[in-house]
């Protein structure tokens, strides 16, 4: 689908641009083909759910439809015709998936009341996503990979202490307790943007 939107063989930037022109004049007709245009923000953020394994309910993403549609607003001025207008807008739902995403996880790492509580709340995408950093928990990216792997091998493909052992050659006592340290750092790191996001508002 988001190769679709970034091509487009009947593309014409003039259009476009004129288009996000009039938009920005506030001209009544121009609006009316922007807000028909606009009708594929929910279409790619759905996708973009399903691509990842479903992590946000119905409800995050309406709000992250508005909170897109507002981000594709205040960046007018930034479209250049490089693009059709909704490969352009593609880029930024996915960066706004990523965002929503991430805030998501900084609600979680608040609530969490414990290292096994957390366990409790990491996702479990669909096989085939075990792979995809950007599709399960942020905080991963900043693991070992080896800890990472076991954390993915124990809740995302759901396998057991003793398989996952015998797949990594540990013991079954080694892998829990790499296992556990991995839960202590994920939940340190998702709790330190918690604070970090805390602290801006405070500013804010």
């Amino acid at each position: 689908m988001n190769k679709l939107l970034d091509f487009d063989p009947n593309f014409d930037p003039g259009r476009d641009l004129r288009l996000v022109a009039d938009v920005r004049a506030a001209e009544d007709s121009a609006i009316l083909e922007f807000t028909d245009r606009l009708r594929c923000v929910p279409r790619i953020l759905a996708a973009e759910n399903r691509r990842r394994g479903r992590p946000l309910d119905e409800h995050d993403l309406a709000d992250l439809v508005q909170d897109s549609v507002i981000v594709v607003l205040d960046k007018l001025d930034d479209y250049v015709g490089t693009a059709p207008l909704e490969g352009w807008i593609a880029r930024i739902c996915r960066l706004e998936f990523m965002n929503g995403l991430r805030r998501k996880w900084r609600r979680r790492a608040r609530s969490a009341g414990s290292v096994e509580d957390f366990a409790e709340q990491l996702p479990a995408p669909p096989a085939g996503d075990v792979g995809d950093r950007d599709a399960v928990h942020f905080a991963l990216a900043q693991l070992a990979d080896s800890d990472a792997d076991l954390v993915r091998l124990k809740h995302f493909v759901g396998l057991t202490f003793p398989e996952i052992a015998r797949r990594l050659s540990l013991s079954p006592n080694t892998c829990k307790t790499r296992y556990y340290r991995a839960l202590t750092q994920l939940e340190l790191i998702l709790r330190r943007e918690a604070c970090g996001v805390e602290e801006q508002e405070s500013h804010g």
